[in-house]
């Protein structure tokens, strides 16, 4: 790949302040860091992070506007966030070039996440004059029912791997609902959120409504500590989340995590393979790896195993890995060199304990030095292997297929729920029965069948056990950003005698 990123750079315009404050692009009055572009290191912008003072001054600033937009009728509310959908489509090829240089996917990957993005606000627009209350059966005399009321402020911490993306799925409900937000930018990936803050300002949100915040770890801590925040909706790693929820705890906030994942891919003996093996591929290998519900366990059925594994290393070896801005490039970088290194270091621990390393499981020839690249890598565990592998239990979040082989349908239920995590799965099989119990069996919060990966953004997504609790997007995600409140009127007050007469 180039070292010349200047045409790249033009085009994507990047923001020249990257704290968006009370309507506007703001110096965040912190420590300064650089943010580089994963597809060859170099520098992109030095980014001044959000302070205490101006962290503060963000959440009372939310705190302030919140109330006045919860007054906005939900017909006005959805106006502002279609139009925004409407100016991040007109401007996506500049998004998506901002996208490649920020995050290091390709552009093709890029602009994807311009169109979920504005689909996303478009799915939380439709639901802002929609989230309902209820009328009870009414005794003589009185009137009962409940009706939705926004949470209040709301601070949302997002990762690397899609943060335009993440930032619309985040703020597009939250909005819908009346809240403000606080959103924290991810600091490996800072640039686009402030860029979408701006597009929503434009469109007609009021200042102080979404306030995006810059900086690492500690920023995010204060951020959800802060006493004027009402929620706190979180995704990221299951480590991280633990420690939001302490915090939560502590404040006594409404929370809602999505976490990691390390989902398994069924693929049983009668599975139509070519679609099956298409699909693992794009399961694992799109993004390079990096999205919590990567199908990143591979369990196939013994009978069909070795042409499978055959027949998805083939393919694997020809997927192209390189410059995010070449159009032949199929995967682009991840997020850093370190993370380059962790990831190739579970492979090598994951070998070294008697896996087989079928393919990769190194940097890929021809990519820039400097560049944060791993070729698709596929290692099949044998089963005399110990369970608690770490290429088995741990989330890797890169290009890395672990694959292992089962006996039955309940061997491939039990190896499946073998797993701290519970975020996504799925299966493969021409009979409905056995899918539909393979569904019921396995303990994650989604499942496709015959199919591997494609989200429906009017379906609710979250996660069992490790993978966090609550639901985004569909109708619980946009009701997780409201209160419920019961109200009773009694209509013959003035008649009833008192109490104590």
């Amino acid at each position: 790949m180039p070292d010349d990123l200047s045409p790249w750079l033009e085009k994507a315009r990047l923001p020249a302040s990257h704290s968006f404050l009370d309507g506007r692009l703001r110096d965040g009055g912190g420590g300064r860091f650089v943010t580089r572009h994963p597809g060859n290191g170099a520098a992109l912008a030095e980014v001044t992070a959000t302070g205490p003072e101006r962290l503060d001054d963000a959440v009372e600033a939310a705190a302030a506007a919140q109330p006045e937009w919860a007054r906005t009728s939900p017909h006005t509310r959805a106006a502002v966030l279609r139009a925004a959908a409407d100016r991040l489509e007109a401007d996506a090829d500049r998004l998506a070039c901002l996208v490649a240089l920020d995050n290091g996917k390709t552009l093709a990957e890029g602009r994807g996440d311009v169109v979920v993005a504005a689909a996303l606000l478009r799915t939380a627009a439709g639901w802002a004059p929609t989230l309902e209350g209820s009328t009870f059966p009414a005794d003589a005399g009185t009137l009962r029912m409940s009706w939705r009321e926004p949470v209040g402020v709301v601070a949302a911490v997002i990762p690397f791997n899609a943060p335009l993306m993440f930032t619309a799925q985040k703020a597009g409900p939250a909005l819908a609902a009346g809240n403000a937000m606080v959103l924290k930018a991810p600091e490996q990936a800072p640039l686009a959120p402030p860029v979408l803050a701006g597009i929503l300002a434009e469109a007609g949100l009021p200042p102080g409504v979404l306030q995006v915040v810059q900086g690492d770890g500690e920023v995010g801590r204060l951020l959800v500590a802060h006493e004027r925040v009402d929620m706190i909706s979180f995704t990221g790693s299951t480590r991280v989340g633990q420690q939001v929820m302490t915090s939560a705890a502590a404040g006594m906030k409404r929370l809602l995590l999505e976490l990691g994942g390390k989902s398994a891919n069924i693929v049983f003996g009668d599975a139509d393979l070519d679609p099956a093996l298409d699909a693992t591929l794009a399961g694992i290998f799109r993004n390079a790896g990096q999205r919590c519900f990567s199908g990143s366990r591979l369990l196939v059925a013994e009978e069909i195993a070795d042409e499978a594994l055959d027949r998805l290393t083939a393919r694997a070896e020809k997927i192209r890995v390189g410059d995010p801005f070449d159009p032949a490039s199929q995967i682009g970088a991840l997020i850093s060199a370190a993370e380059v290194d962790r990831v190739l270091g579970m492979v090598s621990a994951a070998a070294a304990a008697g896996a087989r390393v079928l393919c990769g499981g190194t940097r890929p020839a021809g990519t820039h030095p400097a560049g944060a690249f791993v070729a698709p890598t596929i290692v099949e565990v044998p089963r005399d292997l110990p369970a608690d592998l770490p290429l088995l239990r741990e989330e890797v979040f890169g290009p890395v297929l672990a694959v292992q082989r089962f006996a039955d349908e309940a061997d491939a239920v039990a190896l499946a729920n073998d797993s701290p995590f519970g975020l996504a799965g799925g299966c493969w099989t021409r009979d409905l029965d056995r899918a539909l119990r393979t569904a019921r069996a396995v303990r994650t919060g989604y499942f496709w069948i015959n199919s591997y990966g494609a989200l429906a953004l009017d379906a609710p997504i979250g996660g069992y056990k490790s993978s966090g609790f609550g639901r985004e997007l569909g109708r619980p995600g946009h009701e997780a950003y409201t209160e419920v409140k019961t109200v009773i009127v009694d209509t013959e007050a003035a008649a009833a005698p008192p109490w104590f007469g």
